[in-house]
């Protein structure tokens, strides 16, 4: 008995085609019949159907939505049937046919009209976005790496994600809070995550702040474009590290902001400026990990921002990148944590200590412009996903978040030496390493300048994508390098990749060296 109630109902889940647009004239002199198998037909014609979404309502169920006999249904269908629109399968119901027949699918075109010869138009905002990409380039995410693509900069090790944990603390945060969690919620966040962040940050990271000064975010990027707009009119001047991470230009052209690089030197952002150099609003720098470089800001570089910004009536937007995952040394506190004046906006996220996929990220915000950072989120989206942000508060009073910290750094620490150890073995001919104290990433400088395209074609063609420095540089002209990401392969998969960069590089020198001998 119960497996006769669950087969009607796991049908009526599947049959996704409801014909709802269907209307039927009882007054007209065409046939009811007639009439519901023009208007199915033509549903058929114009819509678009796979595996998951062809199967037919039944005909007691046509019959009962639209209010007529059964065998009016059946009429129409078997016409459709037997013209080939649909399909039986013995025991499962009817389908959309997999082909239509091309008579049906040729006639009845509605007129087309020829194109006014005018291009598209497309907002200043959008075409300031430093972004080629188009299509489904954007299907890879922001750092394009495919199935099979290794050695890619910024990917951290999501297999190592603690998934079960997590699955049982969300698990837990539903059944207490339920329904609550499927509402609407606060746009600064949820309470319970803005008090474990603060704590956290407080005690590992050695800032100054309390939970409302915290507003939840999906990511860095949203956390800039929130402070640059809440912050920034259009045409003001941002200060950002070059070379950079990519995202920040592209959100700060979005919000309409002039940008101009300061180079880096081997103790962070370069501050001087010359005397026709406009002075910035805003100046966005990653003092725990410069990204792509691996600089740690020193604690002097620090101080003299900071009594930059406080003389210029300036904010730094402080972005944490990798502050966690520190290989050398103890971690030099947070930016925000030795500025008395309120000139630092902090950021950070989760997308590294735990996956991407949870988008959920931070911003400490100085006093007084807290409000104006809640009333940008609001506008944008007004909040993140109540469900995982409840989880993550959990995850981090629970003490998971820095077990799961402790343990990645670790993970990652081993990942890192044994990438140096092979690199230099097999590639220390043509790259010199830049080792960093901190990141998921290392800087493979060329020893031959001229090896370059060669070297970019092949880490193309085999799937071993290290970036080119040059793509994150704005005006820097810095010597050929790659960028190298560790952190998400095992060992074996970094030698493999090492492997098969070296050999690939040796089989294209041969070919060229053959090639001069027979000339």
């Amino acid at each position: 008995m119960p497996n006769r109630k669950s087969r009607p109902q796991k049908r009526r889940r599947s049959s996704i085609i409801a014909f709802e647009m269907i209307r039927l004239d009882r007054t007209a002199t065409e046939p009811l019949h007639e009439q519901l198998y023009r208007q199915i037909r033509d549903e058929l014609k114009s819509g678009r159907f796979g595996d998951s979404s062809s199967r037919l309502p039944s005909s007691r169920t046509l019959a009962t939505d639209r209010g007529i006999s059964r065998s009016t249904v059946r009429l129409a269908l078997s016409k459709l049937h037997a013209e080939g629109y649909l399909r039986s399968k013995p025991g499962s119901g009817t389908f959309v046919a997999n082909l239509l027949p091309e008579t049906f699918l040729t006639a009845d075109r509605p007129k087309t009209y020829q194109p006014i010869g005018r291009p598209i138009r497309i907002s200043d905002r959008v075409r300031a976005i430093p972004d080629q990409r188009v299509g489904n380039q954007f299907d890879l995410g922001a750092t394009g790496a495919g199935p099979g693509v290794s050695l890619v900069a910024s990917i951290p090790a999501v297999d190592e994600f603690p998934i079960a944990v997590w699955e049982r603390l969300r698990a837990q945060v539903l059944a207490k809070k339920g329904v609550n969690l499927l509402r609407y919620s606060s746009n600064r966040g949820d309470v319970d995550l803005r008090k474990a962040i603060a704590a956290y940050l407080c005690d590992f990271r050695a800032a100054h702040c309390h939970p409302d000064q915290i507003v939840i975010v999906a990511g860095m990027q949203q956390a800039m474009l929130i402070s640059a707009m809440a912050v920034l009119n259009p045409g003001e001047v941002a200060w950002i590290e070059d070379p950079c991470y990519q995202q920040t230009r592209r959100v700060l052209n979005l919000a309409g902001v002039k940008i101009i690089p300061k180079p880096i030197d081997n103790q962070g952002i370069v501050i001087a400026r010359s005397p026709k150099e406009p002075l910035p609003r805003m100046i966005y720098v990653t003092p725990s990990h410069q990204f792509p470089l691996g600089v740690t800001m020193t604690f002097q570089r620090r101080t003299a921002l900071l009594d930059f910004a406080r003389a210029h009536n300036a904010f730094i937007f402080e972005d944490d990148y990798d502050a966690e995952f520190r290989f050398v040394g103890p971690p030099l506190p947070s930016l925000q944590g030795i500025d008395n004046t309120s000139r630092v906006i902090y950021a950070g996220t989760v997308s590294k200590i735990l996956c991407p996929g949870l988008r959920l990220g931070y911003i400490v915000a100085p006093e007084q412009l807290i409000d104006s950072f809640v009333k940008t989120r609001s506008a944008m989206d007004q909040h993140s996903s109540p469900i995982e942000q409840a989880t993550l508060a959990r995850f981090i009073t629970e003490g998971f978040f820095l077990s799961h910290i402790k343990r990645m750094r670790k993970i990652y620490a081993e990942r890192r030496d044994f990438f140096i150890k092979h690199f230099n073995e097999l590639l220390g001919g043509r790259f010199t390493l830049q080792v960093p104290e901190a990141g998921l990433n290392i800087v493979a400088w060329l020893k031959r300048e001229e090896d370059f395209p060669t070297i970019r074609s092949i880490t193309i063609d085999i799937g071993v994508r290290p970036s080119p420095l040059s793509f994150f540089c704005n005006q820097a002209k810095l010597k050929p390098a790659f960028v190298f990401g560790f952190a998400a392969w095992t060992r074996t998969q970094i030698r493999e990749s090492l492997v098969k960069l070296a050999s690939a590089l040796r089989n294209r020198d041969k070919d060229q060296n053959h090639g001069r001998q027979s000339r």
